[in-house]
C-alpha cells in the first residue's frame, strides 16, 4: 500500500546527484581508538563517514509507516489498536538497515519539517539543546484534525570500548489517541555496534521495549533478541500483549528488516516452543564438530592476522527471513523492499532520497521553509553533491560561528530559548518532556537566528 503509494502517485528522485565516496582507503578504526570512552556528540568525525542527511532528517524517516497509526484511530478493538501501535514502534528503526554512515549532527535550533502531497501526516523537528543534544519531534495528520499525535525527544548516548560501540538514546516516545481518548509510551531501544577496532562493522538492536496503554493498562511487550549463532537468526522480534491482570492475549512475532505478524497466543506458545526445540538440536549438532575442530582453531587463532580477520561477524541463514509463520497469522506491517542501488547511496531508501528535495519549482508552489531547515544546510548540500572538501570547510565553520555565538549568548548571560517546542511535565509519566508549542505551522519565521 505505502510502497505504491510512494512509488506511483508522486515523482521521487531514486538517485542522490552522486554515488557516495569510495571509503576503502580510509580507516574509521584510527578514529574509534581515540574515541574510547567518549560521548557520540563530542567525537570529530572525519566528514567523509557522514552520509548527507541531518540527525534531524534521520529520525523523520521514524514515521514513514504512520499509516498504521491511521489504521489504529480507526480501530475500534483495543487489542487490535495495541498491535497497529507495537507494529508502528517496530517499524520505525527499519530505515536502519545496513546503515553505518553517520549522520550531521544538528546545529542549536536547527529544524526540519517534513510535509508531501502524497502522505497524510506532516511533521516538524527541532534540536532543542546542544549540551547535551537533544532534538525534539512531533508528527501528526497534515489535515488539522488532530486524531493522533506522536512526539518526543532524543539524546543519542554513546559509549565505546575495544570491541563494540553502544548507543542507548534516552527520551520518551508518546502517541495519542484522540477519539479512543489513550496515551501509550515506549523507550528507544539499545544499539550496539561491533568490531569497530578490529573486524567488519555490523551492529544490531536488542532489548524490551515495552509500550503501554494508560488508558487501560494493556501492554506490548517486544523483545528485540540478540543475534542466536544457535539458530543464525539477527533481527528478530518476539513478543506478547499482556491485558491489566498480565493475562497474554496475542503473540507477536518477526524481524524488523521483514515485518511483525500477530499469532493467536495459544498458537504462538506452541510454536516458539517448538522453535526452542529445533535450536536446541541445532546447538546438539554443532556442538560435535566443534569439539574436534578446537585445538585446530586454537591453533589457527594465534597466527592469525588480527587486522584482517572478521571478529564475531554472523553467520545468518537467510531462509529464517521466509518466516515459517503458523496458520492463520495476520501481517501487522511488512519493510519496503530496499532499492537495489541503494548501496551505491549509503543504503538510503526511496523515502530518505526525497528528504532534502526542495526544488524550485517546490519552491514556488509551496509554503516557505523556516531558514534554519535542514535542506539549507550548505555542508550536507555540497557532500550529496559531491563536494567533500567544500562540504567540510563550511562544517567548520558553521560549528565555529554555533561556538561563536554561545560565547556570545554567555557574554550578554542570556540562556537559548527554543522557537517551536518546550519542556513540560508529561501528564501522565511525569517525565520532563518536549512538546510542541503549536506555532511552527503559522509559519512566522521572522525571530528565526541565523545559524547558517
Amino acid at each position: 500500500m505505502l510502497e505504491g503509494m510512494l512509488l506511483d502517485d508522486v515523482e521521487l528522485k531514486t538517485k542522490l546527484p552522486v554515488p557516495m565516496l569510495d571509503r576503502s582507503q580510509l580507516s574509521i578504526k584510527t578514529i574509534l581508538k581515540q574515541c574510547i570512552g567518549k560521548e557520540l556528540s563530542k567525537i570529530a568525525m572525519p566528514i567523509a563517514w557522514n552520509e548527507p542527511v541531518s540527525f534531524l532528517q534521520r529520525f523523520a524517516e521514524n514515521i514513514l509507516y504512520t499509516y498504521l497509526l491511521d489504521m489504529a484511530d480507526e480501530c475500534n478493538d483495543p487489542v487490535m489498536r495495541m498491535q497497529y501501535v507495537a507494529a508502528f514502534a517496530v517499524s520505525s528503526i527499519s530505515s536502519n538497515l545496513d546503515r553505518l554512515s553517520k549522520p550531521f549532527n544538528p546545529l542549536l535550533g536547527e529544524t526540519y519539517e517534513f510535509v508531501r502531497d502524497d502522505l497524510p501526516f506532516r511533521y516538524v523537528s527541532e534540536q532543542v539543546s546542544h549540551h547535551p543534544p537533544v532534538s525534539a519531534f512531533s508528527c501528526e495528520p497534515k489535515d488539522g484534525s488532530g486524531r493522533w499525535r506522536y512526539y518526543g525527544s532524543i539524546l543519542p548516548k554513546a559509549t565505546f570500548s575495544v570491541r563494540n560501540m553502544v548507543v542507548k538514546p534516552k527520551g520518551l516516545l508518546s502517541l495519542e489517541l484522540k477519539r479512543h481518548k489513550e496515551v501509550y509510551t515506549w523507550s528507544s531501544l539499545t544499539c550496539t555496534i561491533h568490531n569497530v577496532l578490529v573486524g567488519r562493522l555490523w551492529f544490531e538492536y536488542h532489548g524490551t521495549m515495552e509500550i503501554e496503554n494508560h488508558a487501560n493498562k494493556m501492554k506490548a511487550v517486544l523483545n528485540f533478541k540478540p543475534f542466536s549463532r544457535t539458530t543464525k537468526e539477527l533481527h528478530k522480534v518476539e513478543g506478547t500483549i499482556i491485558d491489566s491482570r498480565k493475562h497474554k492475549l496475542r503473540g507477536l512475532y518477526g524481524f524488523w528488516t521483514v515485518g511483525l505478524f500477530s499469532i493467536d497466543i495459544v498458537v504462538f506458545e506452541s510454536f516458539l516452543k517448538e522453535q526452542r526445540k529445533e535450536a536446541k538440536h541445532a546447538l546438539k549438532h554443532q556442538q560435535e564438530p566443534a569439539a574436534n575442530l578446537a585445538a585446530t582453531a586454537a591453533a589457527s587463532s594465534l597466527s592469525a592476522d588480527s587486522e584482517d580477520a572478521d571478529e564475531d561477524v554472523p553467520d545468518v541463514d537467510p531462509a529464517h527471513e521466509q518466516l515459517n509463520l503458523p496458520p492463520n497469522s495476520t501481517t501487522l506491517w511488512r519493510i519496503i523492499p530496499k532499492l537495489e542501488h541503494g548501496a551505491q547511496y549509503y543504503n538510503f531508501s526511496l523515502f530518505t532520497m526525497a528528504l532534502n528535495e526542495w526544488s524550485e519549482e517546490g519552491i514556488k508552489l509551496r509554503p516557505p521553509l523556516a531558514p534554519t531547515d535542514s535542506r539549507f544546510r550548505p555542508d550536507i548540500r555540497k557532500m550529496e553533491e559531491g563536494n567533500i572538501d567544500l562540504a567540510g570547510d563550511e562544517k567548520t565553520r558553521l560549528e565555529e560561528k554555533q561556538r561563536a555565538a554561545r560565547r556570545a549568548m554567555e557574554k550578554r548571560r542570556e540562556e537559548w530559548q527554543p522557537r517551536w517546542f518546550h519542556l513540560v511535565k508529561h501528564e501522565i509519566t511525569g517525565d520532563d518532556v518536549w512538546v510542541t508549542n503549536g506555532k511552527y505551522w503559522q509559519r512566522n519565521w521572522s525571530n528565526c537566528p541565523n545559524i547558517y
